[in-house]
């Protein structure tokens, strides 16, 4: 494909020109004769020929030197008792009594203890007067770190047509290169107006100018993944649900696809590499609701297939119709058969593929955020949390809390893009949002704000990946330019217990979490029991009210058979106006 290259034009008017000129042929004629000098050349010497050499640059010398090699190495000592002679065995007492009767003998014993004597009282009193575990600055001011921290734009790598970055990686060699996917998905998915441009680019970080290799895929390009044994093996994912894969020692059309049937039903969302013997095998997921692994040697159909289906009824069987929308994965080594998927809704289902049913596969799910969840990432330090970025917020959450996340980040202006660990930091992490701003957090430094930021551009931010060295971070924005970020050491190279504090950070979050729900449970119990009793009694005192009725009913009854009887003892007839009983 043909790349358009930088030009500069420059425009002029008419009038500025001057009077145009007209040319035409004319004889030679003399204009003047300038006649030479005789004084001046006999001041100079014909030299016929003349050899000359011209060097433009400055000389530099190589100059190799053989040094003599210094061996150095390191001893330490355990010194337990004072310096005693190699003659003197110190555990044997008879030795140890021997040379100290020996010595306190010697004519100069008396004399070194009493010039030792005042010096050592000195340093006994100054330690009695001194309280060692006493907090004597407690009332001092506190300062801003000494530590600095810098985050600087290498290079810059934009894209001819502006289409927006959808997925950015980096191959797995040294020196690393960086393949970029362009996919305006607004307009393409949604829409449904066709990708004139459908190349993604290799760029080499230090060539800013055309990039080093093209790919051709038949659609737009919404993922990509590098291999892990060989750099020269790229997988796309497409938007028609198609994968293909490239190998760039053959060219730029790709060696390999699947086929539409046996695809997706809808864009690919996410591509990862899973560990195998081989290393040719991935796993996607996708908006129709499904996930689907592959082995890159024969795509002519997927090795087996999930639908994520949440809270399935029973005797109901999973079925694309009622699965959730697969919006990322997270898949870590560490953990070979279980992987984290976020879905379109807000939720993070927890998936096992060792489990025989649905329900063991999907064995949990965490509601994480108002609308599609952006990224998922489990932590370097314990794969126990993992960190989740969607609507305006970055969480982290714990697989042992389901309630809650362990960790809240203020609310962002703009919506979170994307977010990823730091590669060697264990407390640090960076998330980037339609603002075009760029956050470096780290929780050991800084709890509730981030340690440095960056406004990397004018544009709203899409994707972000940092290299495996964490040195440097990939950036990319919806006018498809990337952004290579510099960062530094500080913000790169772990501490030398950081893991052990991070670790008992979350451990200390997590049973604060668990003190919490056990806090909520207990006055939802109170709630729900004071309700019962308030019930209990309203419909007690209905009875009470009831049971006095009746009983005054009763009694009316009584009193008036009574009377009744008395009348007829009397032998008194009863009339129309006589008492009656009701």
């Amino acid at each position: 494909m043909p790349y358009e290259k930088w030009k500069y034009e420059y425009s002029k008017k008419r009038k500025t020109f001057g009077r145009q000129p007209l040319f035409q042929d004319v004889k030679a004629h003399l204009l003047d004769s300038i006649q030479p000098n005789k004084q001046d050349q006999k001041m100079y010497l014909l030299r016929n020929p003349v050899h000359r050499e011209i060097q433009a640059t400055h000389f530099y010398s190589e100059n190799e030197v053989n040094t003599i090699p210094v061996i150095t190495r390191e001893e330490g000592i355990n010194h337990v008792e004072g310096g005693w002679p190699r003659d003197v065995h110190l555990h044997n007492e008879e030795h140890v009594l021997r040379h100290r009767r020996r010595v306190m003998h010697d004519d100069n014993y008396v004399s070194t203890v009493l010039n030792l004597a005042p010096l050592m009282t000195h340093y006994v009193y100054q330690n009695n007067a001194i309280d060692m575990y006493q907090t004597y600055f407690d009332k001092m001011q506190p300062q801003e770190a000494i530590e600095k921290y810098s985050i600087r734009t290498a290079n810059t790598f934009r894209d001819v047509f502006k289409r927006q970055i959808s997925c950015i990686q980096w191959t797995k060699e040294n020196p690393s290169k960086l393949v970029v996917a362009y996919c305006n998905r607004s307009n393409t998915y949604l829409t449904g107006s066709p990708e004139k441009h459908k190349s993604c680019f290799i760029w080499d970080i230090t060539q800013q100018i055309e990039p080093i290799c093209y790919l051709q895929p038949n659609e737009p390009c919404w993922q990509l993944a590098c291999s892990n044994v060989e750099p020269e093996i790229i997988v796309a994912g497409l938007e028609n649900g198609t994968v293909c894969v490239f190998d760039t020692r053959k060219g730029s059309d790709p060696v390999n696809h699947s086929i539409v049937y046996n695809s997706h039903r809808g864009p690919i969302t996410s591509l990862l590499y899973i560990h195998s013997r081989t290393n040719t095998e991935f796993f996607s997921g996708s908006l129709d609701g499904q996930c689907l692994w592959w082995d890159a040697r024969n795509l002519s159909a997927p090795t087996a297939q999930l639908p994520i289906c949440i809270n399935l009824k029973p005797g109901q069987t999973p079925n694309l119709g009622i699965s959730e929308g697969v919006s990322c994965l997270d898949f870590n080594p560490g953990l070979p058969t279980r992987f984290l998927c976020g879905t379109e809704k807000g939720l993070i289902v927890n998936a096992n593929r060792m489990g025989k049913t649905h329900s063991e596969i999907l064995s949990s799910f965490w509601n994480t955020h108002n609308g599609t969840v952006r990224a998922v990432h489990r932590s370097p330090c314990t794969l126990r949390m993992f960190l989740t970025c969607g609507d305006s917020c970055v969480r982290i959450w714990s697989e042992e809390v389901r309630t809650a996340p362990i960790i809240v980040t203020k609310p962002y202006r703009y919506e979170v893009s994307d977010a990823t660990w730091a590669p060697l930091r264990f407390s640090s992490y960076m998330s980037v949002c339609a603002g075009g701003m760029f956050y470096y957090w780290d929780l050991l430094r800084k709890y509730k704000e981030p340690i440095a930021t960056l406004q990397v551009s004018p544009n709203g931010l899409t994707k972000l990946m940092p290299h495996v060295d964490g040195q440097m971070v990939a950036v990319g924005d919806v006018n498809g330019s990337l952004f290579l970020l510099q960062l530094s050491e500080n913000m790169t190279l772990p501490g030398p217990r950081d893991k052990q504090l991070m670790s008992s950070t979350y451990e200390r979050e997590t049973r604060r979490e668990h003190l919490i729900d056990a806090r909520v449970r207990e006055i939802h119990l109170k709630a729900r029991q004071a309700e019962d009793a308030a019930r209990l009694a309203e419909e007690g005192e209905e009875e009470s009210v009831k049971s006095v009725v009746d009983e005054l009913q009763e009694a009316d009854n009584d009193y008036f058979k009574i009377v009744n009887e008395e009348l007829k003892n009397m032998e008194i007839e009863p009339t129309d106006s006589s008492i009656s009983i009701n």
